[in-house]
């Protein structure tokens, strides 16, 4: 433990003492019932970050009133007497691996559901009647007007700062011990305090101090509520990085009017509203880690003592969070998705088992869920979101005990040999190829892809040092499968790229841009890249990063440009397209490739040449059905599973969670 000594070094704050410097991050698991109450399910969900080890469990994103606060479905609603019984439960749950648990506090003012609101016959309210420009985005993806935002009256005001008052005292009465206000990422108290929204006129708009005024009574009247030793936290954006919003120095300028209020500031950046500022408070794979903690080493070089600070975004293991620590100048590290992927990567930590830890890789799968109105789920960790019927995140042993067989060592094969292995079976993996990993070994090793190399790298760590037989080198055949022998057959041969049939597909400079990426194939200064989805858009953010000149072709329209991608993966790449001067051209149909590049014709029907001395397909993949259909006469039907790929195209979710789906029930 003494590699991580500041991480697991207590402190106590008005005679509360946190065991560790280490909470638990909002996050949203969307696992409420529709009337805002506790389920086992959200129990359970949170249960094993504190059994992990996290000094602070934080509730996420949960709403102070059920009229207007709510901006996704399955949060809390803590505007009700009734959630008590249920948060009782869950503080009893939590602290009795002697974490504490906080509650998010928040009311999502404009970014509230718009949709939901108007089922009820209201809109969303904000200081300004300004609508989220996300809300917009969606709108016309949908074919739809954005929702109407109301300006509130003083009236509203007044109920709205008890209402954040009743919530934490909800939160009191149940057992927390603290709670954190969400005045960060354009929530309702940023969006009286920011000028890029707050255009009112009375005393709430206008003047610093009258911006800041609703946010100060906010305070006030949570105070008042719960009294001096109960913990508050406010979570604030350092800055807003939108052209009118708060810059460092008007958020300095507000922390010192509140840091007698508060007792601990956490730290982020941002605006969930906008679209364009997301990748900043919720960081893809694309962006480095520990994004933000100079942030939070400035707030606390500037309030010293005064105040307790927290930063959080991409701290991604416990070397990051010591490596922080040590330096001194903030007190907590918030971290989310390192306990999504395991939560027991700070137990595993301490005990030198780092290269057991399943790594994130930062797909931010979880994160987007919410809002498409589904319940949190992962892409490396097959049990997230399903604790309840994993206790521990583990898969019983089975009845029968057999004889596995799997071919394929791609992330579906491997997947599926760890989660039968764990059920008691003897499992023989085999793979064609001198080395396990399938389609990874492409897609994680574009450079901006660490995450995902690292998440190959641990998968293939696992599967050779579990007690699977592992065949290298070993295409099956029928006659492998008949001389196993084996009590089930589980087909994860994956897929082969598509290349289409077109003039000059054959000529020397046309590639698969997975040889590309991986180094397998030479590339010019002028590249053309065939497919606009997630695979084809990194490729050309990649090539572009080493200064090449990159045009994406798509022959659907915009819609269909990085599919496959998280929505907020999406919006950063969709800035990482524009800073890297990508071209991008939709609607788009390829006819032939020369030597000189290749000619085209668009939805206009005109004809258009584009020079290039490189030309790379990221059309897709197809399902290898014939080695399927070859394999699968071997044993009965019901003893033959097909997974992955060879099933049907996907990612690594897809493939994972097949792995899992299967063999967790054979």
């Amino acid at each position: 433990m003494n590699k991580y000594a500041h991480v697991f070094s207590p402190i106590t704050i008005k005679g509360v003492t946190f065991k560790n410097r280490i909470q638990t991050a909002p996050m949203v698991p969307c696992m409420a019932t529709p009337e805002g109450w506790v389920t086992d399910e959200l129990i359970e969900f949170y249960r094993p970050f504190a059994k992990g080890g996290a000094g602070i469990v934080t509730i996420g994103d949960s709403a102070i009133n059920w009229e207007h606060a709510m901006d996704h479905e399955g949060q809390l609603n803590l505007g009700d007497d009734n959630v008590k019984m249920g948060l009782d439960d869950l503080a009893n749950e939590i602290q009795r691996y002697g974490a504490l648990v906080s509650v998010e506090l928040n009311h999502g003012g404009r970014f509230a559901n718009s949709m939901n609101l108007a089922t009820k016959g209201l809109k969303p309210v904000s200081s300004t009647p300004k609508p989220a420009e996300i809300d917009e985005f969606f709108s016309k993806l949908q074919g739809r007007q954005p929702g109407e935002v109301e300006e509130m009256s003083i009236s509203l005001i007044n109920k709205t700062i008890q209402d954040y008052a009743d919530a934490a005292g909800r939160c009191k009465d149940s057992g927390f011990k603290m709670a954190m206000i969400h005045g960060a990422h354009g929530m309702l108290p940023s969006q009286f305090l920011s000028p890029y929204v707050n255009k009112r006129v009375d005393r709430y708009g206008g003047s610093f101090e009258n911006r800041a005024r609703f946010c100060i009574e906010l305070l006030d009247a949570v105070r008042k509520r719960v009294g001096e030793k109960f913990i508050i936290e406010y979570r604030i954006s350092a800055e807003e990085l939108v052209e009118g919003g708060m810059v460092f120095e008007d958020v300095v300028k507000f922390v010192h009017m509140i840091k007698n209020k508060i007792d601990i500031l956490h730290v982020s950046v941002g605006l969930l509203p906008n679209p364009f500022t997301i990748q900043y408070m919720i960081q893809p794979l694309y962006v480095p880690y520990m994004l933000n903690v100079h942030y939070a080493e400035r707030m606390k070089a500037e309030f010293g003592e005064d105040l307790y600070i927290t930063t959080v975004g991409s701290v991604m293991n416990l070397d990051n969070a010591e490596e922080i620590l040590a330096r001194g100048k903030v007190d907590f590290v918030a971290m989310a998705r390192p306990f999504v992927s395991d939560p027991e990567f700070m137990r595993k930590a301490a005990q030198g088992k780092s290269e057991d830890i399943r790594p994130c890789v930062r797909c931010n799968t979880c994160c987007g869920r919410s809002a498409f109105f589904k319940k949190t789920r992962c892409t490396v960790n097959p049990v997230n979101g399903r604790e309840k019927y994993y206790p521990n995140g583990k898969v019983g042993k089975a009845d029968e005990l057999k004889k596995v067989m799997i071919v394929g060592g791609g992330p579906a094969g491997m997947q599926a040999a760890l989660t039968a292995l764990e059920r008691g079976h003897e499992v023989h993996l085999f793979e064609k190829n001198d080395k396990l990993g399938g389609t990874l070994n492409h897609a994680a090793d574009i450079v901006f892809k660490k995450d995902l190399e690292n998440f190959r790298e641990w998968l293939i760590a696992q599967t050779l040092k579990s007690n699977a037989k592992v065949v290298l080198n070993r295409e099956v055949t029928p006659e492998v499968v008949r001389e196993l022998k084996p009590d089930a057959l589980i087909i994860a041969v994956g897929g082969t790229p598509i290349m289409p049939n077109v003039p000059g597909a054959d000529l020397p400079h046309v590639h698969w841009a997975g040889d590309i990426d991986c180094g397998r194939a030479e590339v010019g200064q002028k590249v053309i890249i065939i497919g606009g989805g997630l695979t084809g858009a990194e490729s050309a953010v990649a090539l572009a990063m080493e200064g090449k000149e990159v045009t994406l072709v798509e022959m659907q329209g915009t819609e269909a440009l990085l599919n496959g991608a998280a929505l907020i993966n999406k919006f950063s790449l969709q800035s990482l397209m524009a800073k890297h001067k990508v071209r991008v051209v939709t609607n788009t149909k390829l006819e032939s490739i020369t030597d000189k590049g290749i000619r085209t014709i668009n939805s206009r029907f005109e004809w258009q040449n584009y020079e290039a001395d490189t030309v790379a397909f990221a059309v897709g993949m197809r399902p290898l059905k014939n080695t399927v259909a070859e394999l699968s006469t071997e044993l009965p039907q019901t003893e033959v599973y097909v997974i992955g790929d060879c099933d049907e195209i996907g990612n690594v979710f897809t493939a994972i969670h097949a792995g899992f789906n299967t063999a967790s029930e054979l």
